[in-house]
């Protein structure tokens, strides 16, 4: 089962102590997506609170960790318990650089029965030839006594650096332009003393002179208790001014002069990095520090340039509050921001805590693996019911569609048997005015031109006739057109019914047969043909205009009238109209319910004679 309560990224969140004879200080700092925050501070006054005995410590110790969430500890090493220096070897494979460190490891700590912990980094040298290590080491026993004298031995314990180390960190994240400073951090019972070249640390060393040094030697000469001595010191100025004491200056001045005897000792032995401290920034640290005229009276009396810990040089960056500069350091090397991380963390305590690593990575892993899995199941759902929303619309739509080709079908059923009731109608119309157009182009083409029709029928009525019936019908000539005209008028209404009668190989179609004599020779007389029937052509009211075969031809004109071998008869079919035909039958949609059946009715084309139409038939 996850634990919620722990379900952060590995080594998001870590609780720095720094915990010293007189103060215990927990800085509670986290790094959200790679940025830090400082979360919370707290400084435990051992005197005030009254915890005096180590089992009193370890139990306020352990209500605050409780109070805060128990988040990973990294604790601060004393300087004292630690050496931290730089070793000079030759170029080397990596894989024999560790086996020459930890040769030199042993030589630096000497004979002990304790195991070495130790760690190095890189660091830049201008030496050609050679590479250089910042190596900080310990024994096993000082650090395991540390842990178990705070009784942190059953918590989450990520990191253990030193105060040199935890400074250095400090540093660098607040003046990361600052090459060359010498930290100087004055605290109750020690004071460490680090040199940083390019950056980076080169020399690290700590004396047993600190403020309570001050506070014993001010009681001795004041003959009062440590605690007057100590209330004394942060509420005057006993170095200068009008309750300045010589003693106590002669006290500072010692310290002054262990300092700087430190110092000269590690430029003596490394002439041609720096000439004397002028060159570097002097930067102090700690609750010694704040001592009233202690600065001022350094600088002026002891030319040592100390100044207190540097703001922030750009206004983003994350500082600590005065006097948690080590804890706010150790918080970064624990986080990972450190450029010259040395950790001296036990093997098994080094092994809990990567195994609680990969227990958090698994935990997040399975985390995101659910989360993913929501997700796509989310998505899945989503898309599923968009799927069917759009489905349902499409249903919808078409639904809405065939009820409108429905209605649509029944409208258009409802005008095609209207259609239908009128279609006759509108074909006699169209078959009269089609046959007044045809007599009045028949006789404008007998204009100046010496022939004469003999014979003026509808097809219906021409080829119904019997091939070799002889024609019966004679008017006067007189007559002639006023008989035509008169036929064309009445046999609109026979025409449907003739049609009707004729067989599917009758060659009648819509239009006329015109019988014509032309006397002219040969030539002329197809001269004339070819004429008429060419100025026929052209009329839209006829598709076509030719001479009949001969196998078609009906002998109904009168023989008197006619000249042999001079006599043409033309086929004038006319050209479709939309009344010849009635409207197609419409199929029944599968889908739609049982109704009446409806037949779609095409527009008939133009020309074709209706039941009870009979064109008339005119002979001279």
């Amino acid at each position: 089962m996850l634990k919620l309560d722990r379900m952060r990224p590995p080594v998001r969140r870590v609780l720095a102590l720094d915990a010293g004879s007189r103060c215990i200080k927990l800085l509670l700092a986290e790094s959200d997506f790679g940025r830090l925050h400082v979360l919370k501070e707290e400084l435990i006054d051992l005197q005030t609170e009254g915890l005096v005995s180590p089992d009193e410590i370890k139990a306020h110790l352990q209500a605050s960790l409780e109070a805060w969430g128990r988040p990973p500890l990294a604790l601060v090493l004393p300087q004292h318990l630690s050496i931290s220096q730089v070793i000079d070897l030759p170029l080397a494979p990596e894989s024999e650089v560790e086996k020459l460190i930890e040769d030199e490891t042993i030589k630096l700590s000497g004979v002990s029965e304790s195991r070495i912990v130790y760690d190095f980094v890189r660091t830049e040298t201008a030496a050609k030839n050679r590479q250089q290590f910042w190596v900080t080491l310990s024994q096993e026993g000082d650090i395991r006594e540390r842990i178990l004298g705070l009784g942190i031995e059953q918590e989450d314990l990520c990191e253990v650096t030193t105060t040199a180390n935890a400074l250095i960190s400090a540093y660098r994240a607040t003046s990361p332009l600052s090459s060359r400073a010498i930290l100087v951090h004055l605290g109750a019972q020690t004071t460490v003393v680090v040199v940083l070249l390019a950056g980076q640390g080169a020399f690290a060393t700590s004396f047993q002179m600190g403020s309570d040094f001050f506070t014993r030697s001010l009681a001795r000469l004041r003959n009062c208790s440590e605690e007057t001595a100590e209330s004394m010191k942060r509420a005057n100025n006993l170095l200068t001014g009008p309750e300045a004491c010589p003693e106590f200056a002669g006290v500072v001045d010692g310290w002054v002069a262990e300092l700087k005897r430190q110092l000269n000792e590690w430029f003596e032995h490394n002439p041609g990095l720096a000439p004397d401290a002028a060159s570097f920034e002097l930067v102090g640290s700690g609750g010694g520090v704040d001592q009233p005229g202690l600065l001022d009276y350094l600088k002026t009396q002891a030319g040592l340039n100390l100044r207190p810990w540097p703001k922030a040089s750009q206004p983003e960056a994350v500082l600590p509050s005065k006097r948690f500069e080590v804890a706010f350091g150790a918080a970064l090397q624990a986080l990972g921001y450190s450029a010259q991380p040395v950790s001296l963390l036990p093997d098994d305590y080094r092994v809990a805590w990567q195994k609680r690593l990969n227990l958090q990575r698994l935990e997040m892993a399975s985390l995101g693996l659910a989360v993913l899995c929501l997700l796509l199941l989310a998505f899945g759902t989503w898309h599923k019911v968009s799927l069917i929303h759009r489905k349902q619309a499409l249903l919808a739509k078409l639904q809405a569609g065939q009820d409108a080709m429905e209605a649509n079908e029944a409208l258009a059923a409802e005008l095609a048997s209207d259609y239908e009731s009128f279609r006759p109608l509108f074909a006699s119309q169209q078959n009269t005015l089609d046959t007044v157009k045809t007599l009045a182009l028949l006789q404008q083409s007998r204009s100046n031109r010496s022939f004469w029709y003999v014979l003026l029928a509808d097809q219906q009525s021409y080829f119904n006739q019997p091939p070799g019936l002889a024609s019966t019908n004679k008017l006067p000539r007189t007559n002639l057109w006023a008989a035509m005209t008169s036929r064309a008028r009445s046999g609109a209404t026979e025409w449907s019914a003739t049609s009707a009668t004729s067989t599917n190989l009758s060659p009648a179609k819509p239009g006329f047969i015109a019988e014509l004599c032309i006397p002219e020779d040969v030539d002329g007389a197809r001269r004339v043909r070819r004429q008429l029937v060419d100025e026929l052509k052209e009329q839209r009211l006829f598709s076509k205009v030719d001479l009949l075969s001969d196998d078609l031809r009906r002998n109904l004109a009168d023989p008197k009238v006619i000249i042999p071998d001079r006599d043409f008869v033309l086929a004038l079919d006319f050209a479709e109209t939309e009344f010849q035909q009635s409207l197609p039958p419409r199929k029944p949609l599968a889908v739609s319910p049982p109704r009446a059946s409806v037949r779609r009715m095409a527009r008939p084309s133009r020309g074709t004679p209706e039941s009870g139409e009979n064109p008339a038939q005119v002979a001279p």
